[in-house]
């Protein structure tokens, strides 16, 4: 099937999508659910899911290599209600944009002292109306699949001021899959590894540990591939 093929699947369903959530924001999960299902069969052709999906949690981490890791993590964590902290960009972007801020993610300025309170603020309105929070910890799309980039304070930060619940996920493969620079996208298969769940603490190492956990899975990955 041709990448550009999908490319106009894609955007068709996230335009359907995103018209919908702005004329009736109140079903805005379902839109977003229905986008998700509809549009990653049309680029992964199978899931190997590794460890188990723990919905008890406050805050999934994942690592980030482009925009597509979002409607991944909709689709597989498919009933539950996520809201996505990302950077204030985004929010900007036609369309995508459109999902995100109908949605109720939250948009922060990186770096930016007063939005890190907001984050604070913004994560306990959301926990408290019974959303997962997701974040990706390296604070941006990282070009470079085998290795993480440094975790941002951010996520630490929010985790142990409220003492949640953190899940860690790890989308390998994606590399393989779609690209934007160059552009490429080729149906095939994605691993998805789900690390046991830990409760963030102050004064331990429970930010660093789980950042070493993660990096050691990716490394064992792309050794195998070699």
């Amino acid at each position: 099937m041709s990448k550009y093929w999908i490319l106009f699947q894609n955007f068709v369903i996230f335009s359907i999508a995103a018209f919908l959530m702005k004329i009736n924001q109140k079903n805005e999960l379902k839109y977003r659910k229905w986008a998700a299902k509809k549009s990653i069969p049309t680029f992964i052709s199978d899931i190997e899911i590794e460890g188990e999906i723990d919905k008890s949690v406050d805050l999934y981490v994942s690592n980030h290599q482009n925009m597509v890791d979002i409607p991944i993590i909709e689709y597989i964590l498919d009933d539950v209600d996520l809201s996505w902290v990302a950077k204030k960009e985004l929010g900007d972007l036609f369309l995508f944009g459109n999902l995100l801020t109908k949605s109720g993610a939250i948009l922060i300025q990186r770096e930016d002292k007063k939005s890190l309170i907001e984050l604070l603020k913004s994560s306990k309105d959301r926990l408290d109306k019974g959303k997962k929070l997701v974040i990706f910890p390296e604070g941006t799309r990282n070009k470079n699949p085998k290795k993480l980039l440094p975790f941002k304070a951010g996520t630490k930060m929010i985790a142990e001021k409220y003492g949640l619940k953190v899940q860690p996920i790890l989308l390998l493969g994606i590399d393989e899959i779609v690209t934007f620079d160059p552009f490429k996208i080729t149906k095939g298969k994605l691993k998805v590894v789900f690390l046991k769940a830990r409760t963030a603490q102050k004064k331990t190492d429970w930010y660093e540990n789980m950042e070493k956990e993660m990096q050691e899975i990716v490394d064992n990955y792309y050794k195998d591939k070699k």
